[in-house]
């Protein structure tokens, strides 16, 4: 029987991909070289919003160079860990294949070349590990400056809120240029020291946006089905909380409350009677309300000022009091942020909000 030209070509095709389907089943690589660590253990563990999974291993040669293959078909977020140092961070999939270099000694200031994922991976790295350093720096020059004047305090803080700004606007930009690969989970989830640059309550909208995106590129991704329960929860509780919102006007009584400081001791809102009190709701988190609260506090130095937190760490809590030069008000902050009994007394929605109260106890400004 004669093989026509049309078989011919239909066998071809057929036969690349097959070739391509057993390529892919191989795995993904990851080559490399890590200088002054030879016969070092080299770990490559598999990220999840729970849990992380260990899934190869290999052990570097006398000239630190190694391979590594491991058989993913969906796109995942990984980390190679060498030893103790800090780990390195990647995505890949079945298919590819990656080229890393680093010196041990310096593990942070790697080459990595193959894919963009892993490129953009590094792109940010560094840009966080620069901003970090600079936070610490700045930490360190305020906490050295004792009795420090306005002048260099306003400009230790306009430079603090600087650098905020910025990384979040490069975690913006970023998110926006990788929006179809799933490396934006891990943006959305960067620290620069201890402080998380995107929080839900305060970017929501980056939040809906990472996981729109994750649903429309990366669905079977378990950082999608965890990030779209966590906004599905915020969002729930926002409703629940317009419908307990107070709606509290100019004239009417101000609520009490009780509320701990710093040291754990309960105080009310009535310790103050027959003052002019300021409550200001704030968080360490959110850069607007420290740059808001420490401009009232310089303009409004015959007030009684209280100044309540929404925070949920105490350690951080604490820190910003310190940083940010707050402890000549009176901090309160039970740790709940707007579960908090009295943010819903005062009908709180945003931050920072301010709650000026007259000698008589009647509220006469919000803002």
């Amino acid at each position: 029987m004669k093989t026509t030209r049309f078989e011919i070509i239909i066998a071809l095709i057929i036969s690349v991909l097959l070739c391509n389907s057993c390529k892919n089943d191989n795995g993904f690589t990851i080559d490399g070289q890590i200088s002054n660590c030879s016969n070092c253990n080299i770990v490559l563990e598999k990220l999840s919003p729970m849990k992380i999974d260990t899934v190869a291993s290999a052990n570097s040669g006398f000239n630190g160079k190694f391979s590594i293959t491991y058989n993913d078909s969906i796109r995942h977020l990984y980390r190679i860990r060498i030893n103790n140092a800090t780990p390195i961070h990647i995505c890949a999939v079945n298919g590819e294949s990656i080229s890393l270099s680093a010196d041990f000694n310096n593990i942070t200031d790697y080459s990595i070349s193959g894919t963009t994922d892993c490129e953009e991976l590094k792109r940010l790295n560094v840009r966080m590990i620069e901003s970090t350093q600079k936070v610490e720096e700045l930490r360190s020059t305020v906490s050295q400056q004792f009795g420090i004047d306005k002048a260099s305090l306003e400009k230790n803080n306009h430079i603090a809120d600087s650098l905020y700004q910025s990384d979040k606007q490069f975690i913006t930009d970023f998110i926006k240029k990788n929006h179809e690969s799933p490396i934006i989970y891990f943006a959305l989830h960067q620290y620069v020291s201890t402080t998380p640059i995107m929080q839900l309550p305060a970017d929501y909208e980056t939040y809906k946006y990472v996981l729109d995106e994750m649903k429309a590129h990366n669905p079977d991704l378990e950082e999608t089905r965890y990030l779209e329960s966590e906004v599905k929860r915020f969002e729930l509780q926002q409703e629940q909380q317009n419908r307990q919102y107070v709606n509290l006007t100019e004239g009417s009584p101000a609520p009490d409350f009780s509320l701990p400081d710093e040291n754990g001791e309960k105080i009310c809102l009535a310790d103050f009677k027959g003052k002019d009190i300021t409550l200001c709701f704030w968080a360490s988190w959110e850069k607007k309300s420290v740059t808001a609260i420490q401009k009232y506090l310089a303009e409004n130095t015959d007030r009684q000022i209280i100044l309540i937190s929404l925070d949920t760490n105490r350690e951080q809590w604490l820190q910003a009091i310190k940083f940010h030069k707050l402890g000549n008000a009176t901090n309160l902050c039970d740790f709940k942020s707007w579960e908090s009994i009295t943010a819903k007394l005062y009908g709180i929605k945003t931050i920072p909000t301010f709650v000026e109260i007259s000698e008589e106890g009647r509220i006469e400004k919000i803002q």
